[in-house]
């Protein structure tokens, strides 16, 4: 069950960095998910990274207060269905939802890892 755990996460935030090469800005997004990566890469190989973990920790807790009023925006919007579809001009909270998602996943994968869940 461990190895299933951090092969699941390693790979859905591989992917997660791979989408973001299209973003505007991919240098940031590109980075905080392929760092995250690291994390359950390590559990893989039986490394253990905790400085790694707070400075990625720190790079998502930073986005996500970054995106909060944007994805605020969202909420209130009533406009849920919008984040599955194209950005619009007159949507900008549709991106800031997306990105606040995205943290939020990144943050509940690495978690287990703070606090040394037991995945048996």
């Amino acid at each position: 069950m461990k190895r299933a755990y951090h092969s699941v996460a390693a790979a859905l935030l591989l992917v997660m960095a791979a989408i973001q090469f299209n973003d505007p800005d991919p240098i940031y997004w590109v980075t905080v998910y392929a760092v995250a990566a690291i994390i359950p890469i390590g559990q893989l190989i039986g490394r253990r990274f905790p400085a790694l973990w707070t400075l990625v920790m720190g790079m998502i807790i930073a986005g996500l207060l970054m995106s909060l009023p944007g994805f605020w925006n969202y909420l209130t919007a009533d406009d849920f269905l919008s984040i599955t579809r194209e950005m619009l001009g007159d949507k900008p909270y549709v991106e800031y939802g997306r990105e606040f998602l995205g943290l939020m996943i990144a943050a509940l994968l690495l978690l287990p890892y703070r606090f040394r869940v037991n995945f048996s």
